[in-house]
């Protein structure tokens, strides 16, 4: 039952302005607008909020979380709302505040080689802004046209080229963020060494807005490769995958991504996008690369690793892009993935990853255990594999109910999540833990860490109130 007095609604119109705050039961917008600020990718649960507010700077968002924190009303950060794992849910009578109009570039340092944004740029209009700029910010993904900045910190964003630049945590120099009592803290990002004690920022980073909201940041950027080039082949097996990824350690040329994805997530993306097949001839996996191309002797010695990796069989064919546009081709055999088989389809995600030595074993485990619980689904896998994440997809079989299908998932999960603990892997790589996968979190994390973690937030969080009932148990 909702909480929302007319009290209450007059003060929310007078921190923010009537243009600014919406009301469930108004008609300034509607009603599926509205509710589709509380919801993420996942289809698990329906949004249920009454309060949607669109601050436009940090005191803003200050003064929200003040009035919540007086109040005792939850409060939901909303971004880009492109993760998988409920972590920007509201279905608890939140207030939901979307950073959607905190899209301004507050600074820009080309001494330091950094920008200063608002955290809900949309990660694509970050790469137009800093490449207007002469420089490159090299954290990239399928959603970055769609996800906020902030959202990506808030997540730990890795990405396509995660295997040559890390995680978007080493791409941050500072943070502005609001606790659960509104404060702002605000994280120095414009020196690189400053040793002073613990450095708080990194607490938020990953923290999928459960300590406080991310308000704005300052990025570490960096030169945009000279040039590149892509390589996509054909591999006859899963280990192949791997003595192909150990090979690339011998080329002498930069590695700046290193995918791979199943002859049935490859047939999706050509039914989905009509697009042609790239090869002649079918084959179980595939694989992506991309190069950083320095020098012409890069090109030969490039040449030279297609011929060596034919020649010891770890891939039966493969075709090395010979302009931009070819390249851009071949990427969308990988990136079309997510979208040919989500929105076509109804699927069960995990985002899960492993040391890349554990990587066949785990599968082998993994195959055996898929093939006694899920006979009759499809198995779409695909993943980040030179930083050894992979991308689990269960397509629900079309005789099946959705209710159905996701029980049956949410039973084998457990026994999946075991054998990655057997392993040493993570059970969330990219997208976090939010509400989907909070019960398991002790497959990842021992009890004295979700212990530390509980201090950490009732310390940030004393009434609880930001993004509520995501990550902890």
């Amino acid at each position: 039952m909702s909480n929302l007095t007319e009290e209450k609604r007059t003060r929310l119109k007078s921190i923010l302005g009537e243009e600014k705050v919406f009301f469930r039961d108004e008609d300034k917008m509607d009603s599926a607008t509205f509710l589709s600020y509380g919801l993420d990718r996942t289809k698990t649960y329906s949004p249920d909020f009454d309060i949607l507010a669109f601050p436009r700077n940090t005191k803003e968002v200050s003064e929200i979380l003040k009035f919540a924190y007086e109040t005792d009303m939850k409060v939901v950060p909303s971004g880009g709302r492109t993760g998988y794992a409920g972590g920007a849910v509201a279905k608890e009578r939140e207030i939901v505040v979307s950073l959607s109009k905190m899209d301004q570039v507050l600074d820009f340092d080309p001494f330091f080689a950094s920008i200063k944004v608002q955290a809900g740029m949309i990660t694509k209009n970050l790469h137009k802004e800093v490449e207007e700029r002469g420089f490159y910010f090299p954290v990239d993904f399928s959603a970055t046209g769609s996800s906020h900045i902030g959202g990506n910190i808030a997540t730990n964003a890795g990405g396509v080229r995660v295997v040559h630049y890390g995680l978007i945590r080493q791409w941050v120099l500072g943070l502005t963020v609001v606790t659960g009592t509104g404060e702002i803290l605000e994280f120095n990002g414009e020196i690189l060494k400053n040793n002073t004690g613990y450095d708080l920022k990194q607490l938020f980073i990953g923290s999928e807005g459960t300590l406080g909201i991310i308000t704005e940041c300052t990025l570490k950027l960096t030169k945009k490769p000279l040039d590149h080039r892509v390589l996509f082949t054909a591999v006859p097996d899963y280990p192949s995958i791997l003595e192909l990824f150990k090979e690339t350690h011998n080329v002498r040329v930069p590695l700046l991504a290193f995918e791979f994805l199943t002859r049935y997530c490859l047939d999706k993306v050509i039914d989905h996008l009509h697009v042609p097949d790239p090869f002649s001839e079918s084959s179980p996996y595939y694989v992506l690369m991309e190069f950083e191309i320095g020098e012409t002797s890069d090109e030969e010695k490039l040449f030279g690793f297609l011929e060596t990796i034919l020649e010891k069989g770890y891939v039966t064919d493969g075709s090395l892009a010979q302009n931009s546009r070819q390249a851009e081709t071949f990427w969308k055999y990988r990136e079309g993935i997510s979208e040919s088989i989500s929105l076509d389809y109804t699927v069960h995600k995990n985002d899960i990853s492993l040391p890349l030595r554990n990587m066949n074993p785990f599968l082998e485990d993994l195959m055996a255990l898929l093939g006694k619980e899920y006979p009759d689904f499809e198995v779409a896998l695909f993943g980040h594999i030179g930083d050894g994440n992979l991308h689990l997809n269960m397509i629900k079989p079309s005789n099946l109910a959705d209710k159905d299908f996701f029980a049956k998932c949410k039973e084998v999960d457990p026994h999946m999540f075991a054998l990655l603990q057997k392993h040493h892997g993570s059970i969330s790589a990219e997208h976090g833990i939010g509400l989907l996968k909070k019960e398991f979190l002790h497959f990842s994390r021992s009890s004295a860490e979700i212990e530390i973690m509980r201090k950490i937030k009732q310390s940030l969080d004393p009434k609880n109130i930001l993004n509520p009932g995501k990550i902890l148990p």
